[in-house]
């Protein structure tokens, strides 16, 4: 532990190591700026300026004295030096490094007094760029030297003090910087690397160096901070993105950017040929985040994680604290560039086109600051920030944010196929069963997200964990297909309900199915996965066979139980809320229906025209009447097929493609049937 006079003995070398600093720049003034009689010794200028300054060097003097003479070059120095009046512009990292830096300009740096405007964004009315014109053109035109200091100078300075500026200073947050301040302060100092400053801020330095401790410990500190504040994540922590291949289209952008960003961190490349970013939407649980992880290790780059919804949680959630948020989520990524900046729940910043004349005025000022700093995620002030978000929802996000030179690009993530599902599973099972169990374990996870998949992971490990023993495929296998529990008869109705869905996708071609469960995940009784036959866009004739396959299942229990039950319905999620959004589209969003091409809107709109209007909601009926009716015809005449299915069900609780085609294989439909029989491939005529 430091004694007292240690820590007095410290200070005393950084009061005198920040005394010999301003000495020699006060020598190097001409003689008519210098504070000093003309006969002085250097003892005397020495003791003058040792007056002008506090006490102790603080750590927080430190950090700003060292950035702002690391962004002087040779030009602006022998400026500051001349006896004429000078007007500067700094732009800082943070709000948090304005009131120092206004403080450094109150000691007169140069010898020179300054005329200071420093703003930080907290008043909204008063900092912007009409505000305090007057004042600083009546400061130059007395001769007076002026300098603005501003996180984002063009945003919030007297656009007079901007556009007459001589000089434009932009201080960084380096480990240089870091590393001056720590040698100032204790004499020496370690290496600081990028990452340990990565999401950190001037207070958050300022608050590891602290009397009695060693550079080690400032250094120490330092990176554990980043780590705590940003949620950096190691790289064992992502899929390489290599191989993650249930991530498509995206993925291969990503793959691309990588290339670019390696190119770009060597020199070969000018950030002005990289992407700028892209917003990728998906369904919940397709693992988006965790695809921003594997871009960053690909990229060898940071990862700064934010969200919109963040910005109020850490902030005071009113208009200013807002927008300072978010300019300070931004900052850390300028800091710790070249990056990669995830923004998540992008959606949670409205677009503009659906806010309301009572939430317009409280809302532009975010959305414009947003879209201001994108922009200045595609030029010098943010090189080397690519800008990712994500959302559930494209569809509300404001367009304007999708524009070339912002995020560019909206990119789908669906859910994974066979292939995909297994480098998931792989990945989380990090090497401890062998692959062709998890080949086996692949194929009983057809239709499950990417954040279902990593569940069941993790409660097979549950249960290994509580048996004193390490993971097994049985209990993988137990998780995955855990024990019926459900009544007999409902049981039976749930078999029934899927195998409908089975044979009628088959037989009307409606795509080739890859399995089918009982025990489905989030309260599902049961599911049936179909891969699309065809990829062309839609037609009335898909559509109708979407709406057909979808009925499939309520078909089977009118004809092999005698009514249907109320499984079918109930919920935006159901196969009747799906059918009557589909035939809705149909008729009032897609110009397929069979009495008018009028748009009324997308299938959201759609769906709501119908609670307003009967006339269309009993043609809407009519034609799911019509495809109920056709599905009951398909069901009858291949029962024996449905019945099959619908035992194997009961016996196995899933059953693959493969299963399913050697199941129907040996049931022949009915002679008087058109179809004939049918496979798990489609129709065998």
């Amino acid at each position: 532990m430091s004694t007292d006079k240690e820590d007095e003995q410290s200070q005393s070398r950084a009061t005198k190591g920040f005394v010999a600093a301003l000495s020699a720049a006060a020598s190097e003034l001409p003689e008519s700026e210098r504070d000093s009689d003309e006969d002085s010794g250097d003892d005397d200028a020495a003791d003058a300026i040792e007056e002008t300054i506090p006490d102790s060097f603080t750590p927080r003097e430190a950090l700003v004295s060292a950035a702002f003479a690391a962004a002087l070059t040779p030009a602006i120095k022998d400026a500051l030096k001349s006896s004429s009046s000078q007007a500067l512009v700094i732009s800082v990292p943070s709000a948090a490094w304005v009131q120092p830096l206004k403080d450094l300009f109150a000691r007169r740096p140069f010898g020179r007094k300054w005329t200071c405007i420093a703003r930080d964004g907290s008043d909204r009315k008063a900092h912007q760029p009409s505000s305090g014109n007057a004042d600083a053109a009546t400061a130059l035109a007395a001769g007076a030297s002026v300098v603005g200091v501003a996180v984002a100078p063009e945003q919030m300075l007297p656009s007079t003090l901007v556009g007459a500026a001589d000089f434009r200073l932009s201080l960084k947050f380096e480990p240089n910087i870091v590393e001056d301040a720590i040698r100032k302060i204790y004499g020496s100092a370690s290496q600081v690397e990028r990452q340990d400053l990565v999401g950190l801020d001037l207070e958050d330095v300022v608050a590891a160096m602290r009397p009695g401790s060693t550079e080690q410990d400032v250094k120490a500190r330092l990176s554990s901070a980043a780590k705590t504040l940003v949620r950096q994540t190691g790289s064992d922590d992502a899929p390489l993105l290599e191989t993650a291949v249930e991530y498509g289209a995206a993925r291969d952008w990503a793959l691309a950017l990588a290339h670019d960003m390696r190119e770009y961190r060597a020199g070969n490349l000018p950030w002005s040929a990289v992407d700028r970013g892209a917003i990728f939407h998906s369904a919940p649980g397709m693992g988006k985040s965790v695809l921003a992880r594997s871009i960053a290790r690909a990229c060898e780059s940071m990862l700064i994680v934010g969200s919109m919804g963040e910005l109020f949680a850490t902030s005071s959630g009113y208009l200013d604290g807002v927008i300072k948020a978010q300019r300070e989520v931004f900052a850390k990524a300028v800091a710790a560039a070249p990056c990669i900046l995830f923004i998540d729940e992008i959606d949670g910043l409205p677009s503009r086109e659906s806010l309301s004349p009572r939430n317009r005025d409280w809302w532009m000022p975010i959305i414009e600051d947003f879209m201001l700093l994108l922009d200045d995620a595609t030029s010098a002030r943010r090189e080397g920030v690519v800008v990712i978000g994500a959302t559930n929802r494209i569809e509300a996000v404001d367009p304007a944010i999708l524009r070339p030179g912002r995020l560019e690009r909206a990119i789908e993530i669906t859910a994974p196929g066979p292939d995909g599902i297994l480098n998931i599973l792989r990945f989380h099972v990090r090497g401890s069963l062998p692959e062709e169990d998890l080949r086996s374990a692949a194929e009983k996870l057809d239709g499950f997200t990417p954040a279902e998949i990593m569940e069941v992971v993790r409660s097979a490990r549950r249960a290994a964990r509580i048996a004193s023993r390490e993971l097994s495929t049985e209990d993988l296998m137990r998780t995955i297909l855990p024990p019926v529990t459900i009544p007999p008869t409902k049981l039976r109705r749930i078999a029934v309900h899927e195998a409908g869905h089975v044979v009628v996708a088959i037989v009307a071609g409606i795509g080739k199915v890859r399995s089918v469960r009982i025990g489905g995940r989030q309260g599902a009784g049961g599911v049936t996965s179909v891969a699309p036959a065809s990829s062309d866009l839609v037609t009335r004739q898909s559509i109708e066979k979407e709406i057909l396959g979808t009925l499939a299942g309520r078909a089977a229990e009118i004809v092999l139980l005698g009514a249907p039950s109320g499984g079918a319905g109930g919920s935006d999620r159901s196969d009747l809320a799906l059918a009557t959004r589909l035939v809705a589209s149909m008729e009032l969003s897609l110009g397929l229906g069979q009495s008018g091409l009028v748009f009324v809107g997308d299938a959201d709109a759609a769906v709501e025209e119908l609670r307003l209007d009967r006339t269309v909601r009993n043609r809407v009926d009519e034609t799911l009447q019509r495809l109920q009716a056709r599905a009951c015809q398909i069901v009858e005449s291949h029962r024996d097929q449905v019945l099959a299915i619908a035992d194997a069900l009961i016996e196995k609780s899933f059953l693959s493609g493969e299963e399913i085609g050697k199941i129907l294989a040996g049931v022949r439909a009915d002679e008087g049937d058109p179809v004939g029989v049918v496979d798990a491939g489609g129709i065998l005529s």
